[in-house]
């Protein structure tokens, strides 16, 4: 695992914001100040981060690398727990490779040397861009040296209902997306290369459209719809 810490470090959710919108990913680095997450979005987060607790409860015997943000206390933290015998399930592991950060929600001992990779979702569907997150992870550890032979996407199990959601009875199904995140970790390359392209460039040139609005709304959709509206503005003054 590398020390190095650049100054655009890349992270799973860093990258997924590159491939949602380039545009976004350069603000994110450049000008995070303008970020603006509005209730609705942030309920979601919210529920999320619920879900991916409720998820760790099927793993009782598993360990939490809990060090806050400090990432060289994670990255070392997790490096002990990976080494302990006997293996026990690993929640929040963090690996570094190159100047790619992640960390996996769950990371389960199987085999002799072997582990299985979870990611949690709160969504009932799967979707390419969990795909996507999966496959940054695959391709980290990849190049840490860690065999991770099985990927899986843990969603939430109907029934469910999102009018009234109730974390505490949620239900799990897991799916195995071993073949096809794999197929995306050995693509991974260039599309890490794009993103430190990006992170290094000028402001991205982007039209606004349905990437504003979905899966999420964009943080930053308040910054370009005044940048945008900007000539207008300006017309109409005149």
């Amino acid at each position: 695992m590398s020390d190095v810490l650049p100054s655009y470090r890349l992270s799973k959710s860093k990258i997924t914001a590159f491939e949602h919108c380039a545009k976004r990913l350069w603000l994110q680095f450049h000008r995070p100040e303008v970020a603006r997450i509005d209730p609705g979005t942030q309920s979601l987060f919210n529920f999320g981060h619920a879900v991916g607790a409720r998820a760790l409860s099927s793993f009782p015997a598993g360990i939490m690398v809990d060090t806050g943000q400090d990432m060289a206390a994670a990255l070392a933290r997790t490096n002990e727990l990976m080494l302990a015998k006997p293996r026990r399930p690993i929640f929040e592991a963090t690996f570094q490779h190159e100047d790619v950060l992640v960390r996996v929600d769950i990371l389960v001992p199987a085999g002799s040397d072997e582990w299985w990779a979870i990611e949690v979702k709160a969504s009932t569907k799967l979707k390419a861009y969990q795909l996507a997150d999966l496959a940054t992870q695959m391709w980290v550890m990849h190049g840490c040296g860690i065999k991770v032979s099985r990927a899986y996407l843990r969603l939430i199990a109907q029934p469910f209902s999102w009018r009234r959601p109730n974390v505490a009875r949620l239900r799990f199904q897991d799916a195995d997306v071993t073949r096809p995140v794999k197929r995306l970790a050995s693509k991974r390359d260039a599309v890490i290369e794009a993103a430190r392209e990006t992170a290094r460039g000028s402001e991205v040139d982007q039209e606004m459209g349905a990437q504003c609005e979905r899966p999420l709304t964009c943080e930053f959709r308040s910054y370009c719809r005044d940048l945008r509206d900007q000539p207008l503005l300006a017309k109409l003054r005149n």
